[in-house]
């Protein structure tokens, strides 16, 4: 963020402009160039229909699915148990961010494919978690069913969100609903044995040299999609 830009009250605020395509470049739809600075990211949302070029129009909205991560992988979902200060499956060491208020963590494993399931016909026999993309906008996480910790009545459920809604339903008794953010709440572990939100995937956010398996997840995205898909950055709270 530049000086400017701190001291600019409207820096965070975004406004969505009507624009006309004229004699090769976007217009105003109410006439005039549009003042914007040399640099800056935005979005375009028009008709697909209005796409001229076939193989242009074929890419940014061909729908991409990838694997990331195979059957048996052990996921860990954070909870707010308010019995206890560190209950469940905790991680060794201490380094992890998992979000404020968790006092408990569940050990979940991704499991078989659920037999004649719609997303079984999509992507395939075997159990795992795959990224879903339209084009070049992020979309969803898929997965099989999952397996729940080891005594856990029932001992599968039927996805991520399932299992999510069970387990919170045993351990934050002092929640009225028990259904949650999966992204941010399910971490998967890296090669490094560090743990991230399932959001990091779904984002593809970059960290240098530390998330291998995001990483390769989204090199091969860039390889069948001719280029990386564009993650708009997240506004940041200003601070006094």
């Amino acid at each position: 963020m530049s000086k400017d830009n701190f001291f600019d009250p409207f820096w965070m605020e975004q406004v969505k402009l009507p624009v006309k395509r004229v004699a090769g470049q976007w217009e105003f739809l109410y006439g005039g160039e549009i003042p914007v600075k040399d640099g800056a990211f935005g979005e375009l949302t028009i008709s697909v229909n209005q796409l001229t070029d076939k193989a242009f129009r074929e890419r940014v909205t061909a729908t991409l699915v990838v694997p990331i991560l195979e059957e048996g992988t052990p996921l860990l979902v954070a909870l707010s148990d308010l019995s206890c200060t560190r209950g469940g499956s905790w991680p060794e060491n201490d380094i992890f961010n998992f979000p404020i208020g968790t006092t408990r963590l569940e050990r979940v494993v991704l499991g078989p494919m659920q037999q004649k399931s719609r997303q079984g016909e999509l992507l395939g026999e075997k159990g795992g978690l795959w990224l879903k993309l339209k084009g070049l906008e992020k979309t969803e996480l898929l997965g099989s069913s999952i397996l729940m910790p080891e005594g856990f009545e029932p001992a599968s459920a039927k996805s991520l969100n399932h299992a999510f809604t069970l387990l919170s339903e045993k351990y934050e008794t002092h929640r009225i609903s028990h259904t949650g953010n999966v992204y941010t709440r399910v971490y998967y572990q890296e090669r490094n044995g560090n743990w991230y939100p399932l959001d990091d995937l779904r984002n593809g956010v970059r960290v240098q040299g530390e998330k291998m398996l995001l990483e390769d997840v989204w090199a091969e995205i860039e390889r069948r999609l001719g280029g990386r898909p564009w993650v708009q950055p997240q506004k940041k709270k200003r601070t006094s």
